[in-house]
């Protein structure tokens, strides 16, 4: 209540994943699925909006668990969600665990290597090809943003509840799509023109 009181329109969420394996890959046992479920009524109930983030291609992810987070994100009508794909960072352990089973791409330093591209897979992933995740985690991006999506979460009934919101999120809403699809492919340290 003090968070809706002191004027908080939204929080972002890191929920990681949509799926159990994938929950426990990241350390988040205490977290289920069915708590998300719980807690986002609380929130909403408040009228906050959410931006879920999610981390996308460990070990247990299918492109069917992939399906399910895309769907679940729509059906929760969240404000916004970033479809990350995981990536190694050096001195990590998910990346020492990587490079030892050999599943690292770009020599090992994606960061640095002349080939590699925002928002692309850096790691060869268990359950899919590099290739199909970072082309189904773009296909999670558009369907998201598209625009009939973007209406139906614009009129969720958690936003209807106070209409001055309306233009503010649409606004906001319109943005992220923007920034989304022009970071896609982005080489690193390149000036992109515009």
């Amino acid at each position: 209540g003090l968070m809706e009181k002191s004027g908080c329109m939204g929080l972002v969420i890191g929920f990681e994943s949509y799926d159990e394996q994938g929950l426990a890959a990241y350390n988040k046992t205490p977290n289920n699925l069915t708590s998300f479920e719980k807690q986002i009524k609380l929130i909403r109930k408040h009228h906050i909006n959410i931006w879920a983030a999610f981390v996308l291609g460990h070990d247990g992810e299918t492109l069917e668990t992939l399906n399910k987070t895309l769907a679940f994100t729509i059906r929760q009508r969240f404000a916004f969600a970033a479809f990350n794909i995981l990536m190694p960072y050096p001195k990590t352990e998910v990346y020492r665990n990587l490079e030892k089973e050999g599943r690292l791409l770009y020599d090992g330093r994606w960061w640095l290597h002349p080939d590699y591209r925002f928002n692309f897979a850096a790691v060869k992933p268990k359950n899919m090809s590099a290739e199909e995740l970072t082309e189904r985690v773009l296909h999670m991006r558009k369907k998201f943003n598209s625009l009939p999506v973007i209406l139906l979460r614009l009129f969720a009934w958690h936003n209807l509840t106070n209409l001055t919101r309306l233009p503010f999120l649409l606004q906001m809403m319109l943005l992220f799509r923007k920034e989304t699809f022009k970071k896609q492919g982005m080489k690193f340290g390149v000036r992109n023109e515009v």
